[in-house]
Protein backbone atom coordinates (compact mmCIF):
# COMPACT_ATOMS: atom_id res chain seq x y z
CA UNK A 1 0.00 0.00 0.00
CA UNK A 2 1.68 3.25 -0.99
CA UNK A 3 2.12 5.82 1.79
CA UNK A 4 1.85 9.14 1.51
CA UNK A 5 5.34 9.27 2.51
CA UNK A 6 6.46 7.30 -1.04
CA UNK A 7 3.62 9.37 -2.62
CA UNK A 8 6.02 12.36 -1.79
CA UNK A 9 9.50 10.74 -2.13
CA UNK A 10 7.98 9.76 -5.92
CA UNK A 11 7.01 13.39 -6.13
CA UNK A 12 10.49 14.73 -5.50
CA UNK A 13 12.11 12.40 -7.37
CA UNK A 14 9.92 13.06 -10.43
CA UNK A 15 10.12 17.01 -10.27
CA UNK A 16 13.83 16.38 -10.36
CA UNK A 17 13.25 14.42 -13.80
CA UNK A 18 15.18 11.35 -12.23
CA UNK A 19 14.49 7.76 -12.16
CA UNK A 20 15.26 5.74 -9.21
CA UNK A 21 18.66 4.66 -9.79
CA UNK A 22 19.40 8.22 -9.94
CA UNK A 23 18.05 8.95 -6.85
CA UNK A 24 18.83 5.90 -5.12
CA UNK A 25 22.45 6.77 -6.09
CA UNK A 26 22.10 9.89 -4.08
CA UNK A 27 20.65 8.14 -1.15
CA UNK A 28 23.21 5.29 -1.23
CA UNK A 29 20.26 2.60 -1.31
CA UNK A 30 19.68 0.25 -3.93
CA UNK A 31 16.94 0.86 -7.16
CA UNK A 32 14.70 -1.93 -5.30
CA UNK A 33 15.00 -0.62 -2.04
CA UNK A 34 13.92 2.85 -2.98
CA UNK A 35 11.12 1.36 -5.39
CA UNK A 36 9.98 -0.91 -1.76
CA UNK A 37 9.87 2.47 0.12
CA UNK A 38 7.86 4.08 -2.31
CA UNK A 39 5.08 1.33 -2.32
CA UNK A 40 5.26 1.25 1.18
CA UNK A 41 6.61 -1.95 1.47
CA UNK A 42 9.98 -1.18 3.15
CA UNK A 43 10.89 0.91 6.25
CA UNK A 44 12.27 4.22 5.92
CA UNK A 45 16.10 4.24 6.59
CA UNK A 46 17.37 6.24 9.53
CA UNK A 47 18.51 9.78 8.35
CA UNK A 48 17.18 9.34 5.09
CA UNK A 49 14.34 11.88 5.39
CA UNK A 50 17.41 14.22 6.67
CA UNK A 51 19.45 13.21 3.49
CA UNK A 52 16.66 13.89 1.18
CA UNK A 53 15.90 17.20 2.60
CA UNK A 54 19.51 18.20 2.09
CA UNK A 55 20.13 16.35 -1.08
CA UNK A 56 17.34 18.10 -2.93
CA UNK A 57 17.50 21.59 -0.66
CA UNK A 58 13.53 21.24 -0.30
CA UNK A 59 12.05 24.40 1.05
CA UNK A 60 10.44 24.31 4.39
CA UNK A 61 7.13 23.14 3.03
CA UNK A 62 7.97 20.02 1.95
CA UNK A 63 9.97 19.20 4.72
CA UNK A 64 7.82 19.50 7.08
CA UNK A 65 5.36 17.29 4.69
CA UNK A 66 7.90 14.72 4.34
CA UNK A 67 9.13 14.58 8.12
CA UNK A 68 5.45 14.38 8.84
CA UNK A 69 4.50 11.86 6.73
CA UNK A 70 7.72 9.79 8.15
CA UNK A 71 5.85 9.93 11.96
CA UNK A 72 2.92 8.91 10.69
CA UNK A 73 4.38 5.58 9.35
CA UNK A 74 7.29 5.30 11.68
CA UNK A 75 6.77 2.16 14.34
CA UNK A 76 9.86 2.02 15.56
CA UNK A 77 12.96 3.55 16.38
CA UNK A 78 16.47 2.17 16.28
CA UNK A 79 19.02 3.58 18.31
CA UNK A 80 23.20 2.27 18.14
CA UNK A 81 24.31 2.71 21.56
CA UNK A 82 27.30 1.48 20.40
CA UNK A 83 29.90 4.60 20.73
CA UNK A 84 27.50 6.31 23.03
CA UNK A 85 29.06 7.16 26.11
CA UNK A 86 27.58 6.48 30.02
CA UNK A 87 25.70 9.64 30.14
CA UNK A 88 24.18 9.77 26.64
CA UNK A 89 22.79 5.43 27.50
CA UNK A 90 21.34 6.67 30.52
CA UNK A 91 19.24 9.78 28.59
CA UNK A 92 18.09 7.65 25.98
CA UNK A 93 17.24 4.95 27.71
CA UNK A 94 15.32 7.23 30.63
CA UNK A 95 13.84 8.50 27.91
CA UNK A 96 12.38 5.32 26.84
CA UNK A 97 11.00 4.28 29.55
CA UNK A 98 8.93 7.05 30.83
CA UNK A 99 8.30 8.20 27.25
CA UNK A 100 4.37 7.31 27.22
CA UNK A 101 3.87 9.33 30.46
CA UNK A 102 5.36 12.15 29.69
CA UNK A 103 2.67 15.34 29.12
CA UNK A 104 2.33 17.31 25.73
CA UNK A 105 4.25 20.22 27.38
CA UNK A 106 7.45 17.78 28.79
CA UNK A 107 7.43 16.33 25.03
CA UNK A 108 7.58 19.86 24.18
CA UNK A 109 10.31 21.26 26.11
CA UNK A 110 12.68 18.05 25.39
CA UNK A 111 11.80 18.78 21.60
CA UNK A 112 12.52 22.77 22.02
CA UNK A 113 16.14 21.24 23.83
CA UNK A 114 17.10 18.90 20.85
CA UNK A 115 16.46 21.66 17.95
CA UNK A 116 18.58 24.52 19.71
Amino acid sequence: MVTEYGKLLRKIRIDHDEILKDMAGKLEITSAYLSSIENGNRPIPINMTRTIVAEYDLDDLMEGKLFAAEDSIRKNVEINLNTANQSQKTVVLSLARQFEQLTDEQLEKIRQILEE
